[in-house]
């Protein structure tokens, strides 16, 4: 699989910057290193300028000794400005003096080898360069930083105690020591059942997809919901007419804001009475996506005379973050705009944003209040998230299960089958950054990085 004897080389800088990086690490790096440039390159940790005498170009080399380097081994990235031909000339070279291609994420697997990460640290690297958006990317940042082994350290050592007292008592249960307290340990494998499931709820999933939070335009049919979705798009998703009810499914489509990505939808017009099977099923999947929704976008009408209907159909959301705004401001004049902004707080109780999707009016506004109530939202439970993959969650529900199936043995009486599901516990969470490993888990978790990483 993967042989820590070699010496491997890759492009860690994206294919279309100016400046390339070609990052080398192993046994042979400052061989090579003497190899390919003018002047010799002392093998002590640093900074320094050299000529590469193939390309004849000056590059700047940053040196990393083992074990302190990223890999454990020596490690130098060669930093230099050339075009394509250029760099693949230079690749070329280094091939032929003994390296070869590093494959997908064998710099991080090579760290993981050398004992510098635990696994759940590799996979952090590959999910901060795959972070979608500032919380995702804090979330990543904390499982990069031990957190997620830390905390499953602490509760195993929970179940460990555990579970060398049900043994204890098995193993010396003709000898004068206080039996265990049946009622203690089913209080402690609750807690302890407890702990992990706050572990999963505070986490975010890793699958990009999955993790962008959902902000949903609602309204009454003809509000200038799809309107206003195509226009902060950028291109045509939803179907724009002015006849009622032409938006019949949940229609989505990512979208970029300062600071982070959102998907952004828009579902059928809200109505407060269904007229056939159609409407009713559009209000289902409307009222179940709004639900889900991190941020709503409740779109009025300014320019309608009558927002009793409105009233109504706002009392049908109630999602956390809300923001209301006033579309096809461009059909009043501006003293009728603000006559009826006022209106429209007394009747609501909040204040609306003044939105016109055809001439641009309050778009650059509302994107940044949806990434500021995004963020706030998702800051209030992220600061200490820790960004799980799927062999993570996996690892914690196995644990959880096996304690609860500990916890009913125990009120059963059965303490020799609850000290064994303890320890299938206790090995589920060792798991998750244990360096006994299959290998064919390993080249699953790393061939999802980038050549380079």
């Amino acid at each position: 699989m993967y042989k820590l004897n070699d010496t491997i080389i890759a492009i860690s800088s994206p294919s279309n910057d100016h400046r390339v990086i070609v990052r080398l690490t192993g046994p042979q790096t400052f061989d090579i290193l003497n190899r390919i440039c003018v002047s010799p390159v002392a093998d002590k940790a640093g900074i320094t300028t050299c000529r590469i005498s193939d390309i004849n170009l000056d590059a700047v080399v940053y040196l990393f000794l083992q074990p302190h380097s990223y890999t454990g081994d020596n490690l130098a990235e060669i930093h230099l400005w050339a075009n394509q031909a250029i760099t693949e000339t230079l690749m070329e070279k280094l091939l032929s003096l003994g390296a070869r291609p590093a494959s997908a994420g064998e710099f991080t697997a090579r760290a993981y080898l050398n004992n510098k990460v635990d696994l759940a640290q590799a996979e952090a690297v590959n999910e901060v360069i795959t972070a979608s958006n500032t919380f995702q990317l804090a979330a990543a940042e904390n499982l990069l930083a031990g957190q997620l082994g830390h905390l499953s350290k602490s509760i195993r050592e929970s179940i460990l105690d555990l579970l060398s007292r049900l043994e204890a008592n098995l193993d010396f249960s003709a000898e004068d020591i206080t039996p265990v307290n049946k009622a203690d340990i089913i209080a402690r494998l609750i807690e302890t059942k407890n702990r992990l499931k706050d572990l999963l709820a505070g986490s975010i999933r890793s699958e990009s997809t999955i993790d962008l939070p959902a902000v949903g335009i609602a309204g009454e049919p003809n509000a200038g919901k799809s309107t206003l979705l195509n226009k902060l798009l950028g291109r045509h998703r939803s179907i724009v007419s002015h006849q009622r009810k032409t938006t019949r499914d949940v229609l989505t489509g990512e979208f970029e804001l300062p600071g982070c990505r959102c998907v952004l939808f828009d579902c059928a017009g809200l109505i407060v009475k269904s007229e056939n099977i159609l409407d009713e099923l559009a209000q289902q999947a409307a009222i179940e996506a709004i639900r889900n929704a991190m941020v709503v976008v409740f779109c009025v009408d300014i320019s309608k005379s009558d927002w009793a209907e409105d009233i109504a159909i706002r009392q049908l959301i109630n999602p956390t973050h809300l923001i209301a705004i006033a579309t096809k401001t461009d059909l009043l004049s501006e003293k009728d705009t603000a006559e009826r902004l006022l209106k429209l707080k007394l009747l609501f109780g909040c204040d609306f944003l003044p939105v016109s999707a055809h001439n641009n009016t309050g778009l650059d506004e509302l994107k940044t209040e949806i990434a500021k109530r995004i963020i706030a939202s998702a800051s209030s439970h992220t600061k200490d998230a820790v960004a799980l993959t799927t062999r993570h969650r996996q690892s914690l529900n196995n644990a959880i299960h096996d304690i609860i199936q500990a916890e009913k043995e125990i009120k059963a009486g059965s303490e020799e089958l609850a000290a064994m599901m303890l320890r299938t516990a206790y090995n589920q969470l060792t798991n998750i950054e244990q360096h006994n490993i299959d290998e064919q888990v390993l080249d699953r978790i790393f061939s999802r990085f980038c050549i380079g990483k």
